[in-house]
């Protein structure tokens, strides 16, 4: 019983620490995670659709952890035919490396040039 305890414990404190190494961004934090993660978001879309004209970010959430960043954020850009969006969530280095994104949802216009092309943007 005090063997279980005592892994109950040490579980929680292992937990508990982890959690405690993660930060809310900074605002400079932020504005680098923002134009890092814009750059993530085009490689992203243009699987399906070329960007072509300007492109916003806007963050949701933000943390910064053993030098990597966990960001949510909405990809606004402009294409050829007019202005698509994605809501992404993306897990990068601190200089944008090793970059791995989820979808969430995004504009009818992007689900139906995702169909078009003939994929699906959900995570990589």
């Amino acid at each position: 019983m005090i063997k279980k305890t005592l892994f109950v414990a040490a579980a929680i404190l292992t937990l508990s620490a982890a959690a405690a190494h993660a930060a809310p961004c900074t605002d400079d934090q932020e504005a680098t995670a923002g134009m890092l993660a814009a750059g993530i978001g085009k490689t992203a879309v243009s699987k399906v659709v070329a960007v072509t004209g300007k492109q916003m970010v806007n963050i949701e959430a933000c943390e910064f952890r053993a030098g990597s960043y966990q960001v949510d954020y909405k990809y606004n850009f402009l294409a050829a035919d007019g202005l698509y969006w994605v809501e992404l969530s993306a897990k990068f280095g601190a200089d944008g490396s090793g970059a791995t994104t989820k979808v969430n949802r995004s504009s009818p216009n992007m689900a139906a040039a995702e169909a078009k092309a003939g994929v699906k943007l959900a995570a990589n």
